[in-house]
């Protein structure tokens, strides 16, 4: 069995985060927004699980209120247009800024939506929250 075919079988990654200065991701919204409760250090706290479509495939984008907020002001443009979002602050600074906008190429929307009708089922949002949760609580 090749690579490629073992990859099909084992399924993609489902989560992922922005987490080193510059690191970019492109995407279409597939979901609503999931809250994730998780604890870091002993407290308790809370993430938002954006469901997306980048070029890799599906992903639960996790990120904090502060960005999930960010991206829910381009709401309007979900159906229409893909959205970048860009870290910007080192690995671990808790006060990272986060620069998020619309991509006007339609053709990077039309890519990623046809990546969605391939690689995408509605099922796959709740497979990836409890995925997360494990992450989230270690």
């Amino acid at each position: 069995m090749t690579w490629k075919d073992k990859m099909k079988e084992y399924g993609g990654g489902n989560f992922t985060f922005l987490s080193v200065d510059g690191e970019v991701l492109i995407f279409i919204v597939v979901g609503e927004p999931q809250l994730l409760i998780g604890h870091f250090k002993g407290k308790e706290n809370q993430r938002i699980g954006c469901p997306v479509v980048t070029d890799e495939g599906y992903l639960l984008f996790i990120c904090g209120k502060r960005l999930a907020r960010k991206i829910s002001k381009l709401e309007k443009h979900f159906d229409k247009s893909a959205i970048m979002a860009i870290r910007k602050g080192a690995e671990g600074d808790v006060n990272a800024k986060y620069d998020v906008k619309v991509i006007p190429e339609k053709e990077t929307f039309e890519r990623l939506q046809a990546i969605k009708k391939t690689d995408f089922k509605h099922a796959m949002i709740a497979e990836s929250v409890a995925d997360s949760a494990e992450v989230l609580n270690n």
